[in-house]
């Protein structure tokens, strides 16, 4: 099988190295497309250096292989006939788009081999770009500390979202709370909670690794016949990945949901029936009205673990499309 593959591999990092093991396992003869140097801004080896440390690992597999200077995405695709094209999840796009070029040529589409996307250790993909700014090694390994947004100046939110990070990551981290907009009514219903965790998100991030926003609102139960109360977060990553997560719901007591039918924000209200000042800032409305069972932070720390799944357990939610035959697009 001829097998054809390239990048910029500025670094042989974790990603770059499956990239290659993948071709040689599945390919008797392996083209390997290096970017020339003026392809991609901010590369800081040069050509020469990358194609000797490509073929430093390549000579290892006992199998026939060239390397070739590229100077767009298609390389020798367009000229030559191929077999397969390995990829990366992240350049998946550009192989379907090789193929739909070959099949105007009247070429045989090439079988795209998706390999898998592999994180660093803080949950993001391993990139040149990123082991280039120093964040992380070739393996993955977070050098620098982790970087994350706040939506919020609340401190239960702000907990919370320290409390679930240090679960997740054993690394050093810096926590940038930030005042923003929630773009929503001061007391959400329905959708409007969960856009307005998703505007914190959005309007938080800046440069930082992840950005995160909670917002809490009403939700009605035609079963129950019942508001309940959940709160919704949204963490959003550097690379534009965003990731969605609720707590449980608890109903508020009737007086509670009279004052907000009339137009009372929840917090307002629970202040006049309980006379605690700002409780949504302390022990919230759930921590008084379970006489301290749960806390606001924990409340609000559920939404933020529930968001966190998909990146925990990654392996299941990315790679979805692995080996397959790309169809024809007419």
């Amino acid at each position: 099988m001829k097998v054809v593959l390239g990048g910029t591999f500025e670094y042989m990092h974790r990603g770059h190295r499956a990239l290659l093991e993948k071709a040689f396992e599945i390919g008797e003869s392996i083209t390997i497309g290096i970017t020339a140097d003026n392809f991609k801004e901010g590369v800081q080896k040069d050509f020469a250096t990358r194609s000797e440390e490509v073929r430093k690992f390549a000579e290892r597999f006992g199998k026939k292989f060239r390397i070739v200077k590229i100077h767009d995405l298609y390389g020798p695709t367009l000229t030559e006939d191929f077999d397969a094209i390995v990829v990366s999840e992240e350049t998946r796009v550009n192989a379907e788009l090789i193929n739909r070029e070959r099949e105007k040529r009247n070429m045989k589409p090439m079988k795209i081999i998706t390999i898998p996307i592999y994180l660093a250790q803080d949950l993001l993909p391993i990139s040149s770009r990123r082991i280039r700014a120093g964040l992380i090694d070739e393996e993955g390994k977070r050098l620098k500390p982790l970087r994350v947004a706040v939506g919020s100046q609340n401190p239960s939110k702000i907990n919370a979202v320290r409390s679930v990070f240090e679960r997740v990551f054993k690394l050093d981290m810096e926590f940038i709370p930030k005042s923003v907009d929630s773009g929503v009514p001061p007391q959400p219903f329905e959708e409007e909670t969960v856009q307005g965790a998703l505007n914190r998100a959005q309007r938080a991030m800046e440069n930082e690794d992840y950005s995160v926003g909670i917002e809490a609102g009403l939700f009605w139960d035609d079963v129950m016949k019942e508001y309940l109360d959940r709160a919704y977060c949204v963490i959003l990553d550097y690379y534009g990945r965003t990731t969605f997560g609720h707590t449980g719901g608890f109903v508020y007591p009737p007086r509670v949901i009279e004052m907000v039918k009339d137009g009372m924000e929840v917090g307002v209200a629970m202040e006049q029936l309980t006379g605690i000042s700002e409780i949504k800032k302390k022990m919230g409305a759930i921590g008084y009205l379970s006489n301290g069972l749960i806390s606001r932070d924990e409340f609000n720390a559920q939404a933020v673990l529930m968001a966190m799944i998909p990146r925990v357990g990654a392996e299941h939610y990315l790679n979805a499309v692995q080996d397959t035959q790309t169809l024809s697009h007419h």
